[in-house]
């Protein structure tokens, strides 16, 4: 019998304590976290990780692109597929889908119904499982009974400790761009950033990867080597033609997607991989469906525009790697024009060189607070915007989008996917 419904387990997740990163970003905490209350929880529940086949992701940037290429190119070719991925927008149920529809409330309570009582049993022990490896362990449940024949998973947050790094070997682990976030976890290195997100490697794999700076490449191959697994990066592929209503470029053949942003067909190409490394395990794929699945892919939140005449763009992107590839698009989609920026930015980001990357673009700046505790003082950041001969405008009250919008060629909402939230809604 069903004990709770979907408003009691938002409820009790409401309650547990939120996920804070340590303020010293000096003294990495590489083990802040660990995966014994999860694993534990999952023995609780038979273990239903370990009866579903998985591709893996993790990566600093283009993670959510790439998982969405792969998923639709997945789902084209005629199979189930569960994703997770984090964080969400808007709702919980956004976190885990089968065949791209968010579970439904009903199914949320449901599930959570099952969890429950185990987690109070490790309780009972002074065992908490945290409120994403609750989540974790509900989604592969959930994939389980849906009798997915694939789940793409996102890592959170790094890869050695993350809350999906319970899985047996994956067919495919894929490590997308790896830059400089989440430094107080996982270090002050690339080196150390790529370690921990190589940790995801186990034996048994295969490994894709976008193409890496040379330390982080270095990291990479070592980790394979002791894991004796194959390696294979990404081929960067040929642009063919670029406009604000999608892109084409060439591979192996040519390819369409109507998602924007020079670094979306590099994505793709680390996506159309992995579809070879699945063909290699005995996976079938027409050449029709792959293409099919690239020029469907949908994916809010990164270089997307959401209004032409005049333009907003929304950007998530959040740290030094995010905001030069959204420069560099802007500079190639609108060459020579000056862009208004709305920016929230979480203050544990690098916000100096996010705004040394974007500010010779800046016509001028508005600014808010993003909705979460983490979030940048907006009058420090107007201050920081400011010294960069930048006019920065604080915005105190909810914001005005339309009154932007109208006053301006081009608008781009920048600097967190919880800024997106606040003021605009994809639907």
């Amino acid at each position: 019998m069903q004990k709770y419904n979907y408003e009691e387990a938002i409820s009790f997740f409401g309650k547990l304590p939120h996920f804070e990163p340590p303020k010293d970003s000096h003294s990495p905490k590489k083990d802040f976290f660990s995966l014994d209350a999860e694993l534990a929880l999952l023995e609780k529940l038979n273990n239903p990780q370990n009866d579903l086949k998985y591709i893996h992701v993790a990566g600093t940037n283009g993670k959510g692109s790439t998982i969405a290429y792969i998923t639709s190119v997945l789902i084209e070719s005629g199979l189930k597929v569960g994703t997770f991925t984090s964080p969400f927008l808007y709702r919980y149920n956004e976190l885990f889908k089968v065949n791209n529809t968010d579970i439904s409330d009903k199914e949320f309570g449901r599930l959570f119904s099952k969890v429950k009582p185990a987690y109070d049993e490790l309780a009972a022990k002074n065992i908490f499982p945290s409120e994403y490896e609750i989540l974790t362990v509900m989604s592969f449940i959930y994939f389980k009974e849906m009798g997915c024949d694939i789940v793409v998973l996102e890592v959170s947050m790094g890869g050695r400790t993350d809350t999906t790094n319970v899985i047996p070997s994956p067919l495919v682990t894929v490590i997308t761009p790896i830059s400089y976030d989440h430094m107080s976890i996982l270090g002050n290195t690339l080196t150390e950033i790529a370690t921990e997100k190589a940790g995801i490697i186990k034996k048994g794999t295969v490994v894709v990867s976008a193409p890496q700076e040379p330390e982080t490449q270095r990291v990479i191959e070592r980790t394979c080597t002791e894991k004796n697994v194959s390696l294979e990066y990404t081929k960067i592929p040929s642009l063919i033609e670029r406009s604000l209503q999608g892109q084409s470029f060439k591979l192996d053949r040519i390819y369409k997607t109507k998602l924007l942003g020079s670094y979306q067909i590099e994505n793709a190409s680390t996506a159309l991989l992995v579809i070879d490394k699945l063909k290699e395990k005995a996976f079938s794929f027409s050449d029709e469906a792959i293409e099919r699945g690239i020029s469907k892919t949908e994916w809010f939140g990164r270089f997307t525009v959401v209004r032409e005449n005049p333009y907003v763009i929304v950007d998530g992107g959040h740290n030094r790697q995010g905001a030069a590839v959204l420069r560099r698009s802007l500079e190639e989609y609108f060459p020579g024009k000056k862009i208004t920026f709305l920016l929230g930015i979480l203050a544990d980001k690098e916000v100096d060189i996010i705004l040394d990357e974007l500010m010779p673009i800046a016509k001028k700046c508005y600014v808010a607070a993003v909705p979460n505790k983490r979030t940048m003082d907006p009058q420090i950041l107007a201050k920081m915007i400011r010294t960069r001969g930048v006019e920065a405008t604080v915005l105190v009250e909810d914001i005005a989008l339309e009154n932007i919008i109208k006053e301006n060629e081009i608008t781009c909402i920048e600097g967190s996917l919880y800024l997106i939230k606040k003021i605009i809604n994809p639907g």
